[in-house]
């Protein structure tokens, strides 16, 4: 029975300890999807690294509002993947 491409991509990452460092690498491709367009044009993510997510916002109202949220956003970059990429965020 032939597999498809994704789940063999998938059985590769999980094979070398690459899932997690995975999902951390995407989360800026799915910025937008996750906080919406009006934030993700204020906002940028840094980096995800074991956990952390640094996000960089343009002003203190956008930094603001980030802190105000980051456990929304934490909850829903966690529901977008499935697991526990992200357990604490930080802002810059």
């Amino acid at each position: 029975m032939a597999q498809s491409l994704g789940s063999i991509i998938n059985q590769w990452l999980k094979e070398n300890n690459l899932q997690e460092k995975f999902r951390e690498n995407s989360v800026p491709d799915y910025w937008i999807d996750i906080v919406g367009e009006a934030i993700a044009r204020h906002t940028k993510v840094e980096r995800v690294d074991r956990g952390r997510m640094v996000i960089r916002a343009e002003s203190a109202t956008w930094k603001q509002e980030i802190i105000n949220r980051r456990e929304d956003i934490r909850d829903r970059v966690n529901k977008r993947f499935g697991a526990e990429v992200v357990t604490e965020v930080f802002v810059i």
